[in-house]
């Protein structure tokens, strides 16, 4: 039996799939929650039939999973929660809430909680100092899913204080690669995706974004579960700013790099500036996660091309 049994909420996700691998690499025994199984399963992977806002579901998948360490992806996105308010509300909210009360009243043998937070918890950029937006800064969401998932934070520092297990909440921004298909802030993604197809892309918003590379979304999730920490912390996730305009520049340029013609990126009309936070302040995350990695905006869309080149259709 492997020492580390590691629960995972959303293990079919974009992060979650990412997260799932390094996991298995690292030698630990996976168990992944979710409605759906996926197509292809791995050695060491096993998967468990549920849904978040259905509680006997939870304890009964915590019960044959017996983990050592969970990690709470599990999740609806951004416009689901704004189409779907009720049902967000009972994943988002309820889901973990009944994932902690289980932890707790199961008196599970827990080594590590890591639940993923948003940097959606943020207010505008002219709220922060010149430092950067700090994990300690004040929060001002745009919109429901923010608001939940300050929700999810206050939950987990709430479990860490009545159970002592050490708990990480680790926000993220946007999440550009292999394995992004949903969400607003997808649309870098789907710009990728259309050079390496030659078609058109219209870009939904201007402005700038935090923007992180898939791979290292699930690296860094699986590097909080498994690396050395003590107590509760919240973490911004590694990534770096950029300008709309410079991610698409830099996309033209690997393009050319590659070969790739035929295509065409435009702003849609209309497009506006967009409201999520950037110039995310990493130096904590940093000194407590040294392994994290962070890939550069130029390779992570040089493999993303490549990735998507490989997986038309």
């Amino acid at each position: 039996m492997s020492e580390k049994r590691v629960f995972v909420t959303g293990s079919t996700g974009c992060i979650g799939a990412h997260a799932v691998s390094i996991l298995l690499k690292e030698g630990c025994e996976v168990f992944g929650f979710n409605r759906n199984s996926p197509s292809d399963i791995p050695n060491g992977y096993q998967h468990i039939g549920g849904d978040l806002s259905d509680k006997q579901s939870i304890e009964s998948a915590l019960e044959t999973a017996k983990p050592t360490h969970i990690l709470h992806l599990g999740a609806l996105q951004t416009p689901d929660c704004r189409d779907y308010p009720i049902r967000g509300l009972d994943v988002n909210v309820l889901g973990t809430a009944y994932l902690f009360k289980a932890c707790l009243e199961m008196e599970l043998p827990l080594e590590r909680f890591v639940f993923a937070s948003s940097s959606a918890v943020n207010g505008p950029r002219a709220l922060y100092g010149e430092e950067g937006v700090r994990p300690e800064d004040p929060l001002q969401p745009f919109n429901l899913y923010g608001y939940w998932k300050i929700a999810g934070e206050g939950m987990a520092q709430a479990y860490h204080q009545e159970s002592d297990v050490p708990t990480v909440s680790l926000r993220l921004a946007t999440t550009y690669g292999p394995g992004r298909d949903r969400g607003f802030t997808a649309a870098m993604t789907s710009a990728l995706k259309a050079v390496a197809g030659g078609g058109k892309f219209e870009i939904p918003y201007r402005g700038k974004e935090n923007y992180h590379f898939s791979h290292d979304v699930g690296a860094g999730f699986a590097r909080a579960v498994v690396d050395p920490f003590t107590g509760y912390g919240v973490y911004n996730l590694l990534g770096q700013t950029r300008t709309v305009d410079e991610f698409l520049a830099r996309i033209h340029e690997e393009a050319k790099d590659m070969g790739l013609e035929g295509f065409e990126l435009t702003y849609a009309e209309g497009a506006e500036q967009t409201p999520f936070i950037y110039d995310l302040n990493c130096e904590s995350t940093r000194k407590t996660f040294p392994k994290m990695p962070q890939t550069e905006i130029r390779e992570g869309i040089r493999i993303s091309l490549g990735y998507f080149l490989g997986n038309q259709g």
